[in-house]
């Protein structure tokens, strides 16, 4: 207890001795001595080892995956991957501004310096549950002189070791999560997932319209139009603007179906990694985190499915999607919106369970191969590739789903019972290579489609730093 009260007391004289002291933008002097300190050689760089020296020393995830976010937010200007004391001063001092935010942000009572208390009171307004000692952890993290308070400087030099993306988005977590023993993420999460998802599946859906729009006319059609056949049915029948038919229900589907997948499938991984032991999660949870995002997405998202495909096929229903809706529902009722979503739900639980699963383990034996974690462009091929393999496996039921869907309309009656019995009656029929028909369109379909939404997903994802520190690898592997 005198302890307690001895550095209550000296943070209390400490805080009114700054009282009026302002924290304000330094010079470069200031900074070069942040990067003599951890320029521990002497050699006028800051190589990657002195650079895992001085994250772990605060805390920081110190895997090649962070370095190198770290070394590509602006900091190695050159690609030498080292920082010379140039490029240093000049990322700091670019960046200051954006630090002193932050710490403005925390130190509630303006006197220039950041107590326990203070900390306490902005994380939890901040939606984070924190105790006084989590805000003494906190502060003992970065305080230099021990006098039981945090000032800018000693703010700095914790800041200018995050990644850009984090520091303009994550900053307070990020230092409460290298002084706790728990993961500690940005409530708003979820909702930049959502965004992020919803915006990346929108931008994939308008720009692949024309593969889809060939692809579900081939899976419908019995006649034995093949693919250049099709284009031409369309473009004489409709106009180019025909093959973005059915494309508006497709994009107001995929844009909350597209943000409902992402955002489940990194809530369900950041539950399995909030209760691992090692940091990390296994491959059963991450096919688990798939299977889920898959259900969940076709079941809030189905009616426009239905709608699409049913507009989407030869002699489908016509008319903006208000006046389709209406006649879809006069002809068949509610159930009319949900033809087909048994073998929906089923192939996109399968689905996302292979795509998702099969998407971590090429990332990871990209890592595995190159030492390095796949850039956005990268991690498009990648999400293109394993697309392709999981549609490979789930293309009998996306193709009776979709002949479930139209089965009724005008030039397609009635055939089948339920998706059992269209698969078996396809196969008996076309003969078994008759469930992978439209195959081939699918993947010039999927593939640049899951490319953009991966691309425009981890894009946006690294520019506003979703993850936070969680998504980083703890040491150098």
């Amino acid at each position: 207890m005198v302890f307690a009260a001895g550095a209550s007391a000296r943070r209390k004289n400490n805080r009114n001795f700054r009282k009026g002291g302002t924290p304000r933008l330094t010079g470069s002097g200031n900074i070069e001595r942040i990067f003599e300190e951890l320029d521990t050689d002497g050699s006028g760089e800051i190589d990657q080892v002195e650079i895992r020296e001085g994250l772990t020393r605060i805390g920081l995830p110190s895997g090649d995956d962070y370095v190198q976010d770290l070394l590509q937010g602006g900091y190695d200007l050159d690609n030498s991957k080292t920082i010379s004391k140039k490029e240093f001063v000049a990322y700091v001092k670019d960046k200051e501004q954006a630090m002193l935010k932050v710490f403005k942000s925390m130190d509630k009572d303006g006197s220039g310096t950041i107590s326990g208390d203070e900390v306490v009171e902005v994380m939890e307004q901040m939606g984070i549950a924190a105790t006084s000692t989590d805000g003494s952890r906190m502060i003992e993290l970065l305080d230099e002189n021990k006098d039981g308070c945090v000032t800018f400087e000693e703010f700095k030099k914790y800041t200018c070791l995050l990644p850009a993306a984090q520091l303009k988005s994550n900053a307070a977590y990020c230092w409460m999560g290298s002084s706790v023993d728990r993961v500690i993420t940005n409530p708003r999460e979820p909702l930049k997932q959502l965004v992020v998802g919803g915006a990346a599946g929108a931008a994939s859906r308008f720009l692949t319209a024309p593969l889809q729009r060939v692809r579900v006319v081939l899976m419908a059609s019995k006649d034995g139009l093949g693919i250049p056949g099709v284009v031409r049915q369309v473009a004489a029948k409709e106009g180019v603007l025909g093959f973005w038919r059915g494309s508006t229900p497709r994009i107001l589907k995929v844009m909350p179906g597209s943000a409902i997948q992402f955002a489940t499938f990194a809530s369900v991984k950041n539950f399995f990694l909030k209760r691992s032991k090692t940091g990390e999660i296994t491959v059963p949870q991450t096919l688990l985190a798939g299977a889920t995002a898959g259900a969940t997405a076709c079941l809030v998202v189905y009616p426009f499915t239905s709608l699409a495909g049913q507009m989407s096929v030869a002699n489908g229903v016509k008319g903006s999607i208000f006046t389709v809706s209406k006649q879809i529902y006069k002809t068949f009722g509610i159930k009319g919106f949900y033809k087909g979503l048994p073998g929906e739900l089923m192939g996109d639980i399968w689905g996302f369970m292979l795509g998702f699963g099969l998407y971590d383990l090429a990332n990871q034996a990209f890592y595995n191969v190159f030492k390095r974690k796949p850039r956005s462009l990268e991690k498009g091929l990648v999400g293109g590739s394993t697309a392709c393999v999981s549609i490979t496996t789930s293309m009998p039921l996306l193709l009776a789903t979709t002949r479930m869907q139209v089965q009724g309309l005008p030039g397609y009656p009635v055939l089948y019972k339920n998706v059992l019995d269209c698969l078996v009656k396809t196969a008996q029929q076309e003969g078994v290579g008759g469930l992978w028909k439209g195959l081939v369109p699918s993947y010039a379909q999927i593939f640049p489609c899951i490319f953009i939404s991966y691309f425009v997903y981890e894009a946006l994802s690294k520019e506003l730093g979703l993850g936070g520190l969680s998504k980083y690898s703890a040491k150098k592997k």
